[in-house]
């Protein structure tokens, strides 16, 4: 696919014909980032723009460090697998920076370790960032493929009733309220944790943030998924 002239700031024409909607995406790509994840999720980006799977585009960009200025012309903030206590501990990610980011109606995807970080609590561990305050994470010790069971939320994200999804010691997670949006809950007891949520989303201000115990990036990659995942951030489904 090749992309045409850009039309405005939130508009690009693609293949001469056809217009589309831009959304700007910043991947965290510093300290104990999992290389594969973050190469997951830009392979995932360009088939989703190549395919046209969602009738969006998404411009991306990876920055080591994560502040208000690297923020400051993104739409939605995309946290990768890796270390989780490196991300809250970091000096190079300013999660206030984070906090008033999606506070003001931007959007935030955590994946595995992205999602711990951003968790309220990860359970006899470690605070997070607390961007998803009803939601505490409980440190999981499985890697492999594994399916998750989606709700009739989770039909925003997915048609498929089941994902088979491959999982690297992400969360299970649950909540401490009733604020929260259920996508997916792990189908069987290959986490330790079956019917925990697997895809969970919060407000946060007039930001959303959506957080993932399995990675969407990796093989089997769900490219549409991602981008979905992304897109109910912003408000766009």
């Amino acid at each position: 696919m090749v992309v045409g002239n850009q039309t405005d700031t939130n508009k690009i024409t693609v293949n001469a014909s056809d217009e589309v909607s831009v959304v700007k995406v910043l991947i965290f790509n510093g300290d104990d980032t999992m290389e594969e994840s973050v190469a997951g999720i830009k392979a995932c980006l360009d088939e989703n723009n190549n395919m046209n799977l969602t009738g969006y585009y998404f411009e991306y960009d990876t920055a080591n460090e994560i502040n208000s200025k690297t923020l400051s012309s993104y739409d939605v903030l995309i946290m990768p697998g890796g270390n989780s206590a490196t991300y809250v501990n970091s000096n190079s990610i300013d999660s206030d920076a984070i906090k008033q980011f999606i506070s003001q109606g931007n959007g935030y995807v955590g994946i595995c370790a992205g999602a711990y970080a951003a968790s309220n609590n990860v359970e006899g561990s470690y605070s997070g960032w607390g961007l998803a305050p009803e939601v505490n994470t409980i440190d999981v010790s499985y890697e492999g493929l594994l399916t998750l069971s989606t709700t009739s939320y989770g039909n925003k994200l997915s048609d498929e009733s089941t994902l088979n999804m491959y999982h690297q010691n992400g969360p299970a997670m649950y909540t401490t309220g009733s604020d929260i949006y259920s996508f997916a809950t792990y189908a069987d007891n290959s986490t330790g944790y079956q019917n925990y949520y697997a895809m969970v989303g919060e407000n946060y201000g007039s930001g959303r943030v959506l957080l993932s115990g399995s990675h969407p990036e990796l093989d089997p990659q769900k490219p549409q998924l991602l981008a979905n995942m992304i897109l109910w951030t912003v408000n766009e489904i």
